[in-house]
């Protein structure tokens, strides 16, 4: 069971300790894994979303934010994090959807 945390910054940290230790993005209409300076590029079906944190802020909706634990098919563990609601990324949000999940969880601040 996860304690309630106060920022993405301590959501990003306690997935760090679990071995989420790369960086995912999104580049092309892919998603990437930006590794040592050589990015790996991956297809939704080579990842699979592990679990997902959302975090609220506490008036401003710009704050709200989705923390997501990924894992790729050769073992990279790392972390994508996007807006949540209004302000997510469109492009992200139909590529983050078609990435099989594993796993969620609902953190509210």
């Amino acid at each position: 069971m996860y304690k309630l945390m106060k920022t993405v910054t301590e959501i990003t940290d306690t997935l760090r300790e679990e071995g989420y230790i790369h960086d995912y993005s999104i580049k092309n209409d892919s998603i990437c894994c930006e590794d040592s300076g050589e990015d790996s590029y991956f297809k939704p079906e080579e990842l699979i979303i592990e679990k997902t944190e959302r975090y609220e802020g506490d008036s401003d909706p710009s704050d709200n934010a989705i923390v997501y634990a990924i894992t790729s098919i050769d073992g990279k563990k790392g972390v994508l994090v996007d807006s949540y609601g209004a302000y997510s990324d469109p492009k992200l949000a139909k590529v983050i959807g078609s990435i099989p999940l594993r796993e969620q969880h609902n953190l509210q601040v």
